[in-house]
């Protein structure tokens, strides 16, 4: 895992879409070595990988605030019909409260 980044995302991506890893490959044109070292978190992929593996996906590849990581997972969980992941979910709804001029 790098900065962060937790490429088995694209494991579980992948998996929910029903797709081999030698599918996945050919689509984001890169070998199906790659897409597994990259699943595993060996890989130290490429911007322009990250995006060919994304665009086969049909997925984006974005930055979360740390702070509503748990909430994106939660979401994404609920979406793709799977158990929630365990770890902290932490609320925002107090810092995205913005008042009106009633309050």
């Amino acid at each position: 895992m790098g900065f962060g980044v937790d490429f088995g995302a694209f494991r579980t991506l992948r998996e929910a879409r029903k797709m081999s890893q030698s599918t996945l490959a050919d689509l984001a044109d890169i070998s199906q070595g790659k897409v597994s070292k990259i699943e595993a978190g060996r890989g130290n992929p490429e911007s322009a990988t990250l995006n060919a593996l994304c665009a086969a996906l049909d997925a984006e590849l974005i930055l979360v605030p740390r702070r509503i990581g748990g909430d994106i997972r939660a979401m994404v969980d609920r979406h793709l019909n799977r158990p929630a992941s365990v770890g902290p979910v932490m609320s925002v709804r107090d810092e995205l409260f913005i008042p009106d001029d009633d309050d």
